[in-house]
């Protein structure tokens, strides 16, 4: 019994280098394991919360693209009501204007003193009516030039009226396409911010896969390595 047990001894002090080797091949091969693992199991939660964020971004990009897309129906919509309102209102300036112009041709024309009178009454709404007798010596052309100063401070009237209309209507229309190149800039934004998940996903995706493939390939390299490094020393050491 002592026997063997000298000659087993004798055998270890004779490959203790060996030993030791194969110690040291296990622990290096144990630890290269596990930095495997766990730069696998890295690259593969990176790849997932990758995706995880594009998704998101996708998400919120749809909802952009809705939200723009409804934007823009309205906004086409109240164009076409704005410049239906913009048309009419030019249509009734350009009218009040040729009315107004008609009309003073119409009190300028040679006339007796009763009758720039009457036109002069026809435009300024007085309580009382002026009378010949009122008007007393007041030349006609002068009378007439009072009707004529009526009819275009009333048309100047209007046409300002309006034009602060147009001028509402402009600036509504202005408001509402800035806010949709606001909306279609966000839209832009989100696409390149979902590009740029995307393209971080795939990425991460491609190190994942690559941290597998490494640790599969070193797995195949421990394993060959181990069989022939056992084999060399059992043949070197045992075989005749």
């Amino acid at each position: 019994m002592f026997s063997d047990l000298g000659k087993d001894f004798t055998w270890i002090q004779r490959h203790e280098r060996i030993i030791l080797v194969a110690m040291i091949l296990a622990v290096a091969a144990f630890g290269l394991n596990k930095w495997l693992d766990k730069s696998a199991m890295d690259a593969s939660n990176k790849a997932a919360v990758a995706q995880q964020v594009a998704a998101v971004q996708h998400d919120a990009d749809q909802k952009i693209a809705t939200a723009v897309a409804q934007q823009t129906v309205l906004f086409n919509q109240e164009q076409r009501v704005r410049e239906q309102e913009m048309a009419s209102l030019v249509a009734a300036v350009a009218s009040r204007d040729a009315a107004s112009t008609q009309r003073v041709v119409t009190v300028t024309l040679p006339k007796t003193t009763p009758e720039a009178i009457a036109d002069l009454n026809a435009v300024y709404p007085l309580p009382t009516p002026l009378t010949i007798d009122q008007a007393g010596s007041i030349p006609t052309v002068d009378l007439q030039q009072f009707t004529v100063a009526k009819i275009k401070g009333d048309t100047a009237q209007a046409d300002l009226v309006d034009t602060r209309k147009e001028l509402v209507t402009t600036t509504a229309s202005l408001a509402s396409a800035t806010g949709l190149v606001g909306a279609l800039q966000n839209q832009v934004t989100g696409l390149n911010a979902e590009i740029k998940d995307v393209t971080t996903a795939k990425d991460a995706e491609i190190k994942s896969v690559k941290a597998s493939a490494r640790k599969s390939k070193v797995g195949f390299f421990k394993f060959g390595f181990v069989i022939g490094y056992v084999a060399g020393v059992i043949t070197g050491h045992y075989l005749p």
